[in-house]
């Protein structure tokens, strides 16, 4: 491919970019937090959903669009215009064209990390580690297969430079949640309350742009694009050409809390 794509190049983007299509691995883990923090983090433009409540997806796919990837996704139950569907917080993605894509097409808060799933008989563990940190481990045992079934979502994402939606079977099992934080990704400080059972996943996703609409709200969406899409710029080194070797280091924690299902049995 040249730095100018062909006609043809141009055609198959199009089209591969209009009908993306993913077969997942995948495992769902639902969560309940506060109403206070949901309302913290969202958007002018979205509102709380009904319950204040949450997902993290674990899940290896492959795709007909841009390769195969492992990713982790934190999302939230909210509303939009009376519309139910969730607002993904933080999306952590094991390949480079999968961010890109979903960055610049879906405007999604996709950040390049290393994403992992594994399985075993009836065990899953998955995990999701950015700047040397594992941020998510998910580790559970799966009982026998439910009936397939067909399960259609929405999800809004806000595109201020790139747009959204999908899903799959399913367990009924018992395991362990861990999550840590970091200044970059602050996942410690969502206020979970508690976990559900953990639904495992795997099947074809189709994902379709139900609608294109103004947010409406201008620049008071800039510092939810800043702290969604990108990382505090000072927590990154900054050279001694411009320091002078006057900068002190700074420690950092990584808070991590554990989670279990209702079920679990250590």
């Amino acid at each position: 491919m040249s730095f100018v794509a062909s006609p043809d190049q141009v055609r198959a983007f199009e089209e591969f970019s209009s009908k993306p299509s993913f077969s997942q691995e995948a495992i769902v883990i639902d969560f309940t937090t506060t109403p206070e923090y949901v309302r913290s983090v969202l958007p002018p433009g979205l509102e709380p959903g009904d319950t204040p409540t949450g997902h993290i997806l674990m899940s290896t796919m492959e795709s007909k669009l841009c390769g195969e990837f492992d990713c982790a996704i934190v999302s939230l139950d909210v509303k939009f215009r009376g519309k139910h569907g969730t607002f993904m917080l933080e999306i952590i993605i094991s390949n480079d064209l999968p961010v890109t894509w979903g960055r610049e097409v879906w405007g999604e808060a996709k950040k390049t990390g290393t994403c992992r799933f594994w399985g075993s008989e009836d065990w899953r563990y998955a995990y999701a580690e950015r700047n040397g940190v594992r941020l998510i481990e998910v580790q559970a045992k799966f009982g026998e297969d439910l009936p397939p079934r067909v399960r259609d979502s929405i999800n809004f994402e806000i595109k201020a430079y790139p747009h959204s939606q999908g899903k799959g079977l399913q367990w009924e099992p018992s395991g362990r949640l861990i999550i840590r934080g970091t200044t970059a990704d602050p996942l410690h400080s969502i206020p979970i309350q508690a976990v559900s059972d953990f639904k495992y996943t795997t099947g074809r996703a189709d994902y379709t742009v139900v609608s294109v609409d103004e947010l409406g709200v201008g620049e008071a969406y800039f510092p939810h694009l800043i702290g969604r899409h990108y990382e505090d710029v000072r927590v990154h080194k900054v050279g001694a050409e411009w320091t002078e070797l006057k900068d002190k280091e700074e420690l950092e924690s990584f808070p991590v809390r554990r989670f279990y299902t209702p079920g679990f049995k250590n």
